[in-house]
């Protein structure tokens, strides 16, 4: 088989471009990188899980909606290149730290040559010595003028390169938690919480993990279209957001699984929280909106575990789902603790 020439790839390219900026035009998607990626994902035929998705849902006449494609980006087109953008952030972001240690410094140091110099400038003018000093210090002082006007001049583009590295810092600091959040929840992703619990794990030995599934999801979008299971996902979300405390962590840890960190919470204190979300669950009753159908009530599986001494993040993790599997296989919308 002939290999395909350069130019015959850009044509390639050039077609694949063209059909996915059609694609998001027709759905009334703005033509972002990621909405981008993940239309000429689609075309292109890889990863196989965006074609999948993508074509089952206009083979059923669904609109791609903006949460399905930041969906799709984040779960199969960023983590190819999440580790380098991790290393290119963390080289800018100490870059950037020592330039702006360097350019106070820099400055500070500056300010106090100046103020040695005129005091000593003003030494020489008082003292009893020869009229060649006297002339030296007029010099000096003249000199001592001059670059106090340069350096004024230059405090002034110290000031705006530090605005200028300020505004850089807060971008990375945006991109970073952007790449830590669910779009559809605004919850921590599953990458956020791993980093979560290597924070809290060394100064934490109390600590609960809940583990929540939403039963029968499958059946829902089924039902009722990827847009109702969207919405129901923000719902039990939502219920997650109200019903922890303040310095508590909820994430989505990966379509209908959620994650819920209790610092400082015991098992018993685990077990209620895990009950109060159950039940709120239970009594959500949503309407769809295009044709105001009422959707079944829907519920949730919950296990619970707490933190054993010598134990890592990963096996509190195995038994609260082992815990959250229990509530399944005993007949759903209950909660496990596994002791």
């Amino acid at each position: 088989m002939t290999e395909p020439t350069t130019a015959d790839a850009f044509l390639q390219a050039q077609e694949l471009a063209k059909r996915a900026l059609a694609l998001l035009i027709k759905s009334h998607i703005p033509p972002t990188p990621p909405h981008y990626a993940v239309s000429y994902a689609y075309f292109q035929g890889l990863p196989a899980e965006v074609h999948e998705i993508i074509q089952e849902y206009i083979h059923k006449g669904e609109a791609l909606t903006e949460a399905l494609l930041r969906t799709l980006y984040e779960r199969y087109l960023l983590p190819d290149g999440y580790e380098r953008i991790r290393s290119v952030r963390s080289d800018l972001e100490r870059l950037l730290k020592t330039l702006l240690k360097t350019l106070k410094t820099a400055d500070a140091g500056n300010q106090s040559f100046q103020q040695a110099l005129q005091a000593n400038i003003e030494a020489l003018a008082r003292a009893e010595d020869s009229i060649s000093l006297q002339e030296i210090a007029q010099s000096l002082l003249a000199a001592a003028q001059q670059a106090q006007a340069e350096q004024r001049k230059l405090a002034e583009e110290l000031d705006s390169a530090r605005e200028e590295l300020k505004k850089a810092q807060t971008e990375i600091e945006h991109h970073r938690r952007a790449a830590q959040t669910d779009p559809l929840t605004g919850l921590y992703n599953r990458r956020g919480l791993e980093q979560v619990l290597q924070e809290l794990w060394p100064t934490t030995p109390t600590l609960s993990m809940l583990v929540a599934d939403i039963d029968h999801f499958k059946k829902i979008n089924d039902t009722y279209g990827h847009q109702v299971g969207d919405v129901v996902i923000r719902q039990v979300a939502e219920t997650l957001r109200r019903t922890i405390r303040g310095e508590d962590y909820a994430a989505r840890y990966g379509g209908e699984e959620f994650v819920l960190l209790l610092p400082d919470t015991g098992l018993p204190g685990a077990a209620q929280v895990a009950e109060n979300i159950r039940a709120r669950v239970a009594k959500l009753r949503l309407v769809r909106k295009s044709d105001h159908l009422a959707i079944d009530a829907f519920t949730i599986s919950v296990g619970v575990a707490a933190r054993r001494s010598g134990e890592g993040p990963e096996d509190l993790f195995k038994r609260a789902d082992e815990a959250v599997y229990a509530s399944k296989r005993n007949g759903r919308n209950r909660v496990t603790v596994l002791e």
